[in-house]
């Protein structure tokens, strides 16, 4: 997720650097690029919302359900970690965190732009810092709640911000096209290496932030420097993935979730899909195929309309 947060920083920054930014039609533009498919998602997955109906407790149980769709429906379920494994929030909480920093953006923004290059690395020490902390925090206290410091948007702000730094710095940076292929290689070297002998030394993913962190910024920065990749990025399919790419992230919850569910059902229909490396493949091209029909079908109309109907007024 620190890699969907830095690029959504830095992705942000570049599309609105040269032009001031009108905050309603920002705010629109956003609602209405990630909240179609984020309720589709919702919906398709209520089945598994966790929470059943029952004669006992059945006040409790109710309240449990509304407050979980009020919490969804609002975007601020990332901030009660106790929702993380009802219905689709182990996938959607980033959504979440995504929408706490759409908001504080055209705050930030503005602020950061203005800051030398020198200011701009000082924020970036910092901000690693702050990243960094929460696991090693997690690892030394064993009595800490590590989901708080994973999914809490407070927690991860320092990544998103880290995005919008990296920009402004990496546009005075020059590199020749052999330098960016020389870092890019030595840093994913280096990068791998480490996680071979330490990925399962620290209970958080983000307990390794100290390095991935600044191994995804260099690497945004590489191939934004070298227009992605000479082309590779630009291609027709790599395109076509990226716009996807949101529903395919969504639906995610949607295919696991019936994977559980279904698994041997499945498995006895089609028998070749014992295999683990068949049914992994199945699957990823199950889950493009729907991605693909929610894109088309749901995310680009409902956008278009929200865009066409409010954008009016």
């Amino acid at each position: 997720m620190s890699l969907f947060f830095i690029l959504s920083g830095f992705i942000l920054s570049y599309r609105y650097s040269n032009e001031g930014i009108d905050t309603r039609k920002y705010l629109l533009n956003r609602f209405a690029r990630i909240y179609p498919i984020y309720v589709f998602a919702a919906i398709v997955t209520l089945p598994w919302i966790g929470v059943s109906i029952s004669a006992e407790n059945i006040v409790e149980q109710i309240s449990r359900i509304v407050l979980l769709v009020f919490s969804n429906v609002f975007l601020i379920q990332a901030w009660f970690p106790q929702f993380f494994n009802y219905w689709n929030d182990g996938a959607s909480w980033s959504i979440s965190v995504e929408a706490f920093f759409y908001i504080l953006f055209p705050l930030m923004m503005p602020v950061l732009k203005c800051f030398s290059n020198r200011s701009l690395i000082l924020m970036l020490a910092f901000l690693l810092l702050f990243s960094s902390l929460p696991g090693f925090v997690a690892e030394l206290y064993s009595d800490s709640v590590s989901r708080i410091y994973y999914s809490l948007p407070i927690y991860r702000l320092s990544e998103f911000v880290i995005g919008i730094c990296i920009f402004f710095a990496s546009k005075n940076i020059r590199f020749t096209g052999s330098a960016f292929l020389s870092i890019q290689f030595v840093i994913l070297i280096v990068f791998f290496s480490y996680l071979g002998f330490f990925g399962a030394t620290l209970p958080l993913y983000i307990g390794h932030n100290w390095i991935v962190v600044p191994v995804i910024s260099l690497l945004i920065v590489s191939l934004y420097k070298n227009k992605g990749g000479d082309g590779f990025l630009s291609g027709r399919t790599m395109v076509w993935l990226g716009k996807i790419s949101y529903c395919f992230y969504s639906l995610q919850a949607l295919v696991i979730l019936l994977l559980i569910d279904k698994r041997d059902q499945l498995i006895s229909v089609i028998p070749a899909l014992n295999n683990s490396f068949l049914l992994f493949s199945f699957l990823l091209l199950l889950l493009i195929f729907l991605s693909a029909l929610a894109y088309y079908f749901v995310e680009e109309p409902c956008r278009k309309w929200i865009k066409y109907r409010y954008s009016r007024f």
